[in-house]
């Protein structure tokens, strides 16, 4: 997965569209024409405001997928989230 900092936030996702339409679906409004990819060692400011690198938060929840994943409960492994937001 990548990251894709629309407006001011980052979401992850496989591919630009992917981020575009998640961000279209989930947040409301039309996201700008151009969307920046975002470096994984970017620090973005999490739900409980701490400050995390993207690919920190990447993987921490790829790794929580993948647990459900292997207790059986269906997830789709690469569906788009947001990482977090710009401090």
């Amino acid at each position: 997965m990548q990251a894709f900092q629309i407006r001011e936030l980052v979401i992850a996702a496989d591919i630009a569209a992917e981020a575009r339409e998640f961000y279209r679906c989930e947040i409301g409004g039309d996201p700008p024409e151009t969307i920046i990819v975002a470096s994984p060692d970017l620090q973005v400011r999490c739900h409980d405001g701490t400050l995390k690198t993207v690919r920190d938060r990447i993987n921490e929840e790829l790794d929580a997928r993948n647990s459900w994943l292997r207790m059986g409960v269906p997830c789709d492994l690469h569906w788009p989230f947001i990482v977090g937001a710009r401090p």
